[in-house]
């Protein structure tokens, strides 16, 4: 805790661990009534330490209402009030309660009716509950601010300082909601609060309060040096917050003949306009001014420019705050629309749910899209990509590789993420790896240097045969020409697919004919900013082409994108991956660019015989947000390889339909390790080894 935080709030926190043995007093817990129940972590955390006790029976009693006596006494005790006196008409002076109830009275935290009672008995409500712990709050000096979440029973209320009281607890973690079916949040203000919930408001409030930092003047922090990026080096450290929004009138809007129209009726505050939106099923958006802040159902995509008028990344945060960074996504780029309030905007880009800025995102309702990204599968059974910009208005489509058998011909499907695929209804039709676009970027191809030589001049001569153009004479300009040798060398010394590498040249650097590889002998655009004018920066110029092959690996992917232990927080699994997984986190703007260099690898693995293609059966995620140990043999007793660091999942983390996306391996195959539990050999990220191994009850293995 830091030494700044007052002596009362330490207090507050010493005496804490004394709640709730008034009315529960210690037992044996009796683990069944707890497994399985949404707050199955705090109960077992606040039984942990000793804070919540059975009863004689060795019951918990979880869904037991607590009264408003019994939950004065708890912040009493609590916050150690001193003595006081009181005169309720239903709370006798020999009451075990009375004497905390004048305590919590006279500290100005829980009051009485008219008529001078208490109401002792009576089940205290979650809106009371969340008025209470405001009022903890304020007594533990803690500022109050707010985090808003559109509930659903917002009407329920019964003012609007009881909803800003949820709203200060939700800024803290103390209280969040109750989720719907549809995704949406209620709050049930008028619910009796319950055991369990109670054991999640003392867990969340010792763990805000042991956080807690009072406000100090601002400081200038340190900015490490950052590497740069081969596409998108800007991959901006989060901003400084923004300053508060200048209230402006908030106004409805109904669909009429394809177009937007706003009522004429405006909204001093937010709230009151959000009330109506829910209220009102015709209204399908609202506006602060002249901007969109909520639609009713529709996308999102980014739009961020900068004062300069430069075209700028949207940055998707993990959190309401914008602080801890998840991924970017380039202008004009769609993003799942999740829900929206006049702070933030709740989007999904890959399987990863985040967070984005007004200023940086557009809105549109799904009754005014004309076009979006969608899948379609050929008459050849080859799954198509269909991508739309919706700044520049462009389509565009790529192969990705043999549709499976979930995807009919002539369908339409949706897909964020590549992976989870639905259909028009939004029905789920199943889930799909794209082999090349989840292996091992340190698994090896089968071919050898003369074989991708020989792969290099016929793809080559395909493309001037079919396209001309600017690929006439590709067969001998190409400065992707003898370089098959040079890839497969690199592979053996720096343990990176030379498959992958040649795949990522013809991304990149347009087989080798991009004005960038022809001028500056740079096949991967690297060091290229957007803000430079100069076309052959001085480190991104080299003196033969495979001499930027070379700082592609050395110096871009097995430093930072591949490497576990890096310190830049690049490093999100060794595969091509998308805005969840692999190197497409932080490499591209582009939320498809991982799929795209993995078709690339899939039509020049095909063109060259297609050996590489499913040639390993199975790919592994590992499925914990905790630390998650590679070992150099099948035991828990080998020295760990290396540690894939905690991270979030993604939205499928907890769901049945949907495959978690933790970090990406390729499986080698299986054994059966000293402890008689099965683990798997996989690719190493770690460059120093070839691989390593992880034991099968922290990964989800996928058959390919």
């Amino acid at each position: 805790m830091n030494t700044r935080i007052t002596a009362k709030l330490a207090a507050v926190l010493t005496a804490f661990l004394l709640l709730l043995s008034l009315v529960i007093p210690a037992t044996k817990a009796h683990a069944d009534e707890l497994s399985g129940r949404t707050l199955e972590k705090e109960l077992r955390e606040m039984i942990d330490k000793g804070i919540l006790s059975g009863y004689d029976d060795g019951t918990y009693r979880p869904t037991e209402q607590v009264s408003r006596g019994q939950f004065a006494a708890f912040i009493a005790r609590a916050l150690k009030l001193p003595e006081a006196a009181g005169s309720f008409q239903d709370v006798p002076k020999n009451s075990k309660l009375a004497k905390d109830i004048y305590r919590v009275q006279q500290a100005g935290i829980m009051g009485g009716y008219s008529g001078g009672i208490f109401k002792p008995d009576a089940p205290i409500t979650r809106e009371q509950v969340s008025l209470t712990m405001m009022n903890v709050l304020n007594y533990s000096e803690m500022v109050l601010q707010e985090t808003r979440i559109d509930f659903t029973d917002v009407k329920e209320f019964q003012s609007s300082g009881s909803i800003r009281a949820a709203y200060y607890n939700i800024r803290y973690g103390i209280i969040s909601g109750i989720p719907n079916k549809d995704g949406s949040m209620r709050f049930e203000p008028k619910s009796n609060a319950t055991r369990e919930q109670a054991a999640a408001f003392i867990s969340r409030y010792l763990k805000a309060v042991d956080a807690y930092e009072p406000p100090s003047l601002p400081s200038i922090p340190e900015t490490p040096e950052q590497p740069p990026v081969p596409e998108d080096p800007k991959d901006p450290v989060p901003p400084t917050p923004e300053p508060p929004v200048v209230t402006k009138d908030y106004y409805l809007a109904t669909i009429s003949n394809g177009k937007l129209v706003k009522q004429s009726k405006g909204y001093k505050e937010y709230l009151d306009a959000a009330n109506e939106f829910n209220s009102d099923k015709t209204i399908q958006a609202m506006y602060r001014g002249n901007e969109i802040i909520r639609v009713r159902s529709g996308f999102a995509f980014g739009d961020n420019t900068s004062k300069a008028g430069a075209v700028e990344n949207t940055i998707v945060y993990f959190d309401k705050d914008f602080k801890k960074k998840a991924t970017y996504i380039q202008q004009g780029r769609e993003m799942k629309y999740l829900g929206s309030n006049d702070q933030y905007i709740n989007v999904q880009v890959g399987a990863t749910e985040g967070y984005v800025k007004h200023s940086e995102t557009d809105l549109i309702p799904i009754q005014l899209v004309t076009d979006r990204d969608h899948y379609t599968v050929s008459q050849w059974g080859t799954l198509t990509h269909h991508t739309y910009n919706y700044m520049t208005k462009k389509s565009a489509s790529y192969y990705v590789q043999l549709a499976p058998d979930f995807l009919q011909k002539n369908g339409t499907y949706y897909s964020p993420d590549g992976v989870h695929f639905y259909d028009t209804n939004q029905r789920f039709a199943g889930t799909f790896l794209p082999y090349f676009q989840f292996l091992s970027a340190r698994s090896t191809t089968s071919y050898t240097g003369e074989e991708l030589d020989a792969l290099i001049s016929k793809v080559l001569k395909e493309r001037a045969d079919k396209y001309g153009g600017r690929y006439k004479d590709a067969a001998t300009k190409s400065k992707l020409v003898g370089l098959g040798k040079e890839f497969k060398k690199l592979e053996d010394d720096y343990n990176v697919n030379a498959l992958l590498i040649l795949s990522l040249a013809v991304h990149e650097g347009d087989y080798g004919m991009s004005q960038t590889a022809q001028t500056c002998n740079n096949l991967f655009g690297l060091y290229k900013y957007d803000s430079l004018t100069k076309l052959c920066p001085d480190k991104g110029t080299f003196k033969k082409p495979g001499d930027s092959a070379v700082a592609l690996v050395k110096d871009f992917l097995n430093p930072n994108y591949m490497d576990p232990a890096n310190k830049l927080d690049r490093a999100q699994g060794a595969a091509f991956g998308n805005k969840t997984t692999g190197f497409n986190v932080n490499y591209a703007s582009d939320p498809t660019w991982g799929a795209k260099a993995g078709a690339h690898m899939y039509e020049l693995d095909k063109a060259a015989g297609g050996k590489d293609y499913g040639r390993y059966k199975q790919f592994a995620f590992t499925k914990l947000e905790v630390p998650t140990n590679v070992r150099t043999a099948p035991s828990t007793n080998a020295p760990i390889l290396f540690k894939y660091t905690s991270r979030y999942n993604g939205i499928y983390q907890k769901t049945s339909n949907g495959l978690s996306l933790g970090y990406p391996l390729t499986v080698i195959r299986s054994v059966t390790g000293d402890d008689g539990k099965t683990w798997y050999e996989v690719f190493s990220d770690d460059a120093k080894a070839k691989s390593g191994y992880i034991s099968s009850d922290v990964v989800t293995i996928v058959n390919n």
